[in-house]
């Protein structure tokens, strides 16, 4: 159990290390204000609380397999490992909660930055353009 913690624990950071060099090195092609680089620090910043999650749902699991390394360990540890051992659902929709709220934010952003005009007026201004010119779609010519 220790060296699956330590392995994840490993390959997530090298893949953060990665990605974070990966977005310095299109920041400087591109500069501070590229789309990439934020879409890159955004990534590594969501795979951070993934890491978060995985180490606080398999400490007390880690724990208690040095723990009985050495020697028997209380119930207590046995406990906590079995609790947060099942609490991956939990933490895996708090995850999707908070990047739900992330992209909404983002998306509310972009609205107000690029909308002059108040929103149901430009609904109201959009279905008139895409209504047929006569009314009714069909050529009432013969």
């Amino acid at each position: 159990m220790i060296g699956v913690l330590v392995m994840n624990a490993s390959l997530y950071s090298v893949t953060y290390w990665y990605i974070l060099k990966a977005g310095r090195r299109i920041q400087g092609a591109l500069g501070k204000e590229a789309a990439s680089t934020r879409a890159a620090h955004r990534s590594s910043k969501t795979l951070m609380l993934f890491v978060a999650a995985f180490a606080f749902q398999w400490w007390a699991a880690a724990l208690l397999g040095a723990w009985q390394l050495i020697a028997t360990p209380p119930f207590l540890i046995f406990l906590g490992a079995a609790t947060f051992s099942n609490i991956g659902g939990i933490l895996n929709g708090s995850i999707y909660v908070i990047i739900q709220r992330k992209r909404v934010q983002e998306k509310q952003a972009a609205n107000e930055g690029t909308a002059s005009v108040p929103r149901q007026v430009a609904l109201t201004v959009n279905s008139f353009k895409q209504a047929p010119p006569n009314g009714s779609g069909k050529n009432d010519k013969k």
